[in-house]
């Protein structure tokens, strides 16, 4: 009697929480996420006490996106609609990592000029989020994997 009684119990209780969470859940907007994790990055590499410090947050970071797109790609069959928007993604990303380092016919963006590169970058990715279609579930696999990642 107890047993049944105790597992009831314990049906009702996890009810409740799926009901309450289900709720918070839909709330999540993957696009919202994306450029919240891009906003805290911003904030790290202008909190980081050393150019150093501030190209490697980056780098660390740019890159993280790229091998996430890359994941996401392989571990899920895209819409062509999806596979053009991670396709323009991961080139912005690496453009923005050439300039970052001066590869490919970039210079080098200065020391002195890593927070403004960094500003730079939250904005080209926000542009970007108006002007690339990617589906609702491929940016939730993305930012999950950002999120594993990174």
């Amino acid at each position: 009697m107890r047993t049944l009684l105790h597992r009831s119990a314990l049906v009702v209780l996890a009810l409740m929480l799926l009901a309450v969470a289900t709720p918070v859940q839909a709330d999540i907007n993957p696009h919202k996420k994306l450029k919240q994790h891009v906003r805290s990055m911003v904030q790290d590499v202008k909190a980081a006490p050393t150019a150093e410090k501030k190209r490697a947050l980056l780098d660390e970071k740019l890159r993280g996106m790229i091998d996430a797109l890359n994941r996401a790609e392989s571990m899920a069959t895209l819409s062509p609609s999806d596979q053009e928007g991670i396709d323009a993604l991961r080139t912005r990303l690496q453009e923005t990592l050439d300039e970052l380092h001066g590869q490919n016919g970039y210079e080098a963006v200065p020391a002195g000029q890593l927070n403004s590169f960094a500003d730079y970058v939250q904005q080209d990715f926000e542009q970007a989020d108006r002007t690339l279609t990617i589906s609702l579930t491929t940016a939730l696999l993305v930012l999950i994997l950002i999120v594993l990642l990174v």
